[in-house]
């Protein structure tokens, strides 16, 4: 079973039918419905807004962090989306300094803009350059396309978990993973069959 997280910060529309498309039973899970998180397989936490907004949002409820906790404690997965893979960061400087999750250490910070012809927030399609294999990554070609929208980056103390990058006038991550934690920086939603691949990938892990 697959929850996505509503915290009232996020798109849910979008990920919620995809993964419905993909065949798979999906709750979504809000804040006055936590205890649902308990008999979830997957947790997934998409991301469209600010990293400071989200994490007053989130870190209202001590007992959310504890359940994510949890969940993970069991083996279970956890996915983050766009905002929601950079907040599983130790902290993010957007409009102000804010704490994130710190399931992988690093900080999120703007992109900087290089080049004249970069323009931030990076929104469309880009291609990942894989940089180590990964189950996450099951029929997926190194150099496929995938849908961005951001402004900031995540900058990971350790790059070993990091599994592909994206380049917009520098490197970035765009897929992580440590343990049984993924982060994607793109929209896999948004994605068209490459996009799916990876959700489904990632909801049929066991």
């Amino acid at each position: 079973m697959i929850g996505i997280l509503d915290l009232g910060v996020c798109n849910l529309k979008s990920i919620y039918n995809a993964i419905y498309s993909l065949g798979f039973n999906v709750e979504i899970i809000d804040k006055k419905n936590l205890n649902r998180i308990d008999d979830k397989s997957h947790i997934v936490l998409p991301g469209v807004g600010s990293y400071s907004n989200l994490s007053k949002v989130f870190f209202e409820n001590d007992k959310l962090f504890n359940k994510i906790e949890n969940h993970l404690k069991k083996g279970n997965f956890f996915l983050g989306i766009c905002l929601g893979m950079q907040f599983l960061s130790t902290n993010g400087f957007e409009n102000v300094e804010s704490k994130g999750l710190n399931l992988i250490e690093g900080s999120v910070n703007k992109i900087k803009k290089k080049e004249v012809s970069i323009k931030i927030p990076h929104i469309g399609w880009n291609e990942i350059e894989i940089v180590q294999n990964n189950k996450i990554l099951e029929n997926v070609d190194d150099k496929s396309n995938f849908y961005f929208v951001h402004s900031y980056i995540f900058q990971l103390k350790d790059k070993k978990f990091i599994i592909a990058n994206t380049n917009y006038g520098d490197n970035f991550p765009s897929i992580i993973n440590k343990e049984n934690i993924f982060g994607f920086q793109f929209h896999p939603e948004k994605s068209s069959k490459k996009g799916l691949l990876l959700l489904d990938n990632f909801c049929r892990f066991s």
